[in-house]
């Protein structure tokens, strides 16, 4: 995940060298109120591309995110990948939260064999929260695409309070990813996805999913799944995948030895 760490005597550096050097360009030329404007336009500049330079470092850390997904689906990794992790996530679960590092992991180290597809699943004893920050979600990735929505729910999960007790300040957020806070409201205020996050929500509970996170891993070549329950380790999830993989195998043997 991504974290910023503050130089504060760095900082001040940069500022006393930015002060000498518009002071040395520019006093002999500027009246005392110019020169103070151009010092407080130096370090807006200054201060923008700090800004810039943290966003840069927050979508690297999601580079495996393709920036459109076919559909409205939201996929982390290779969308041509054999396996994927389909997790049912709620942005207020604290399992989530201490979970959401694991199949990143998984994908990461997986060199385009494994995805990672998530479907909201707020629960009721935490909406209204969870809800909206799903929408939000949603909003974010119709705006700014699909990395875009994966940089947004790892600034959630790092800033919720969780159990449905929200983020301090959602629409920071919103802007901390790059996106427009009043488009990002209006699409909330619409309630565009809700319809969508309502259908995910009711997906789990046809699969007797009540709880998150609740992740399937699916074999995309057999159609197999096995469904994870919980924050599983890394090493659950890659048995199941191994298992599938052996099991394919298995009857591919079978059938060369058979003749079919």
């Amino acid at each position: 995940m991504y974290s910023m760490t503050s130089s504060v005597a760095g900082l001040k550096n940069e500022v006393t060298e930015l002060r000498t050097e518009v002071n040395a360009n520019a006093q002999e030329q500027l009246s005392p109120k110019e020169f103070q404007k151009a010092v407080a336009d130096s370090l807006e500049q200054l201060a923008q591309k700090k800004k810039q330079e943290q966003l840069e470092a927050k979508y690297a850390q999601y580079e495996q995110a393709a920036e459109k997904v076919p559909g409205d689906k939201s996929i982390y990794g290779n969308v041509n990948a054999r396996f994927t992790l389909v997790e049912f996530s709620d942005l207020e679960c604290p399992f989530c939260k201490r979970f959401h590092e694991t199949p990143k992991q998984i994908v990461d180290n997986s060199k385009g064999n494994v995805n990672w597809q998530w479907k909201h699943l707020p629960l009721g004893f935490h909406n209204p929260a969870a809800k909206r920050q799903a929408m939000a979600a949603e909003c974010v990735r119709e705006q700014k695409g699909n990395k875009a929505f994966w940089v947004f729910i790892d600034d959630v999960f790092q800033h919720s309070r969780g159990n449905g007790q929200g983020v301090p300040n959602l629409a920071a957020l919103v802007e901390g990813v790059g996106a427009d806070v009043d488009q990002v409201q209006e699409c909330m205020s619409e309630g565009r996805y809700s319809d969508k996050i309502d259908q995910e929500a009711q997906q789990a509970a046809n699969n007797g999913i009540n709880g998150t996170p609740a992740t399937f891993v699916v074999d995309n070549t057999t159609g197999k799944t096995q469904l994870l329950t919980g924050a599983q380790p890394p090493q659950a999830i890659m048995a199941a995948i191994r298992k599938m993989m052996a099991e394919q195998e298995e009857a591919q043997a079978e059938a060369g030895a058979s003749g079919e």
